[in-house]
């Protein structure tokens, strides 16, 4: 896999391309990205028949360790992890842990990291992790790591999961080159050390000149929907001085249920590639995403509205007037109102489709503002929307 852009500015606005990817050689993916999450390769309320009507373009997938460790398995040597769960006609990306599920803290052994699946804990190595990456093969994905850290981790934490993410990383990086399977996948470099700037300073010494498609700043949060509460202001300080040091043509992810505003302010800051967890979450909590929807007056546009609401019971219009979405161009507010109040299973579905598709036109629209010069007033103006939503939420 290949990834290239013709930036050379350090913490701006980009666009990038990845590309020459080994299962589907004719297709490539223009950054900044969103990555469509799944729960063991399935886009969570939808079948593959729905999403494939949602978007009729291959996206990237991604899943996690957690989500997956079984179905390795299982796997036929023959066989992907695409192959496996039918998705063939998309890439997948292997991510640590589920962006969308708080991960529990404590009980890492040695060098090894826990995971927790429906089957309970395990312990996985290195070797084990490589493993399974061999596996299932997955066109890109993150070395082993230690990000159990947060705001709130202490010196000590902090040191101990960079220590194990370097031992890790070697390892990794040992069997990947050595790999036949590997040789043509994408691999990112877990950027550890939580918010000591130090700590990410000494990991990204570490990984220079190793053969990485790029990295993946991880270790600011322990996932789960409370990711959407924190603020550009408590990581610009990490983020900012991580992309500064690291290399300017190399990719840089950053996983977890970011809203809409903090993922303009990442985005601005040179980050290329994210997940759709956010939407998720939306999904799960009754919410449907507006804030693309320009056909309210400016100041009424909110970031969601939540359809489980009152005022909903006789609200005949759609979600979004202006959404060419399946759930707006056929349903109406009321409509979804009442399953959820009834609490049928396609007021998830309905609402799973408007907030993904919802999300990745906000994508769409994030790379058509960069090229033309116009991300700065399209950032402002969707951060002025979902301040909007505060507000009148407080």
């Amino acid at each position: 896999m290949r990834f290239s852009t013709e930036s050379v500015t350090r913490c701006s606005a980009r666009i990038g391309k990845l590309s020459e990817i080994e299962s589907l050689p004719n297709l490539s993916f223009e950054t900044p990205l969103l990555m469509i999450y799944t729960k063991r390769g399935c886009v969570p309320h939808l079948t593959k028949n729905v999403f494939k009507k949602l978007t009729k373009e291959q996206e990237l997938l991604v899943t996690s360790l957690p989500s997956s460790i079984r179905i390795a398995d299982f796997c036929k040597p023959s066989q992907s992890f695409s192959d496996f769960v039918g998705m063939q006609e998309y890439p997948f990306f292997m991510n640590i842990h589920d962006p969308a599920e708080l991960s529990e803290s404590g009980h890492q052994v040695k060098d090894s990291i826990s995971v927790w699946s429906r089957n309970g804990r395990s312990s996985v190595s290195p070797q084990r992790y490589m493993q399974i990456i061999e596996q299932l093969k997955p066109e890109m994905y993150v070395t082993l790591c230690d990000g159990d850290t947060d705001k709130d981790s202490s010196e000590k934490r902090i040191m101990k999961g960079f220590e194990r993410t370097k031992k890790q990383f070697e390892q990794c990086i040992k069997i990947h080159t050595q790999s036949k399977v590997l040789q043509n996948k994408g691999v990112l470099g877990a950027i550890e050390g939580g918010y000591n700037l130090k700590a990410r300073e000494k990991c990204i010494q570490f990984m220079e000149n190793k053969p990485l498609l790029g990295y993946a700043i991880d270790g600011l949060h322990k996932n789960g929907p409370t990711v959407q509460n924190i603020s550009t202001s408590q990581i610009e300080p990490v983020v900012k001085h991580c992309v500064n040091l690291l290399p300017v043509e190399k990719l840089k992810a950053m996983m977890g249920c970011w809203n809409p505003s903090v993922i303009l302010d990442l985005v601005n800051l040179g980050i290329d590639l994210f997940d759709s967890s956010y939407p998720y979450i939306m999904t799960e909590n009754n919410k449907a995403l507006t804030f693309l929807c320009d056909d309210c007056q400016e100041g009424n546009v909110k970031e969601s509205i939540n359809i489980e609401e009152k005022c909903y019971v006789e609200d005949f219009s759609p979600i979004c007037k202006s959404c060419d979405c399946l759930t707006c161009k056929n349903h109406t507010k009321a409509y979804i109102h009442h399953l959820i109040q009834t609490k049928e299973l396609l007021s998830q579905v309905l609402l799973m489709i408007h907030n993904t598709h919802h999300y990745m036109e906000f994508f769409k629209n994030i790379r058509r503002h960069i090229k033309e010069g116009t991300f700065q007033e399209f950032k402002t103006k969707i951060q002025s929307r979902c301040l909007n939503s505060i507000k009148n939420n407080a």
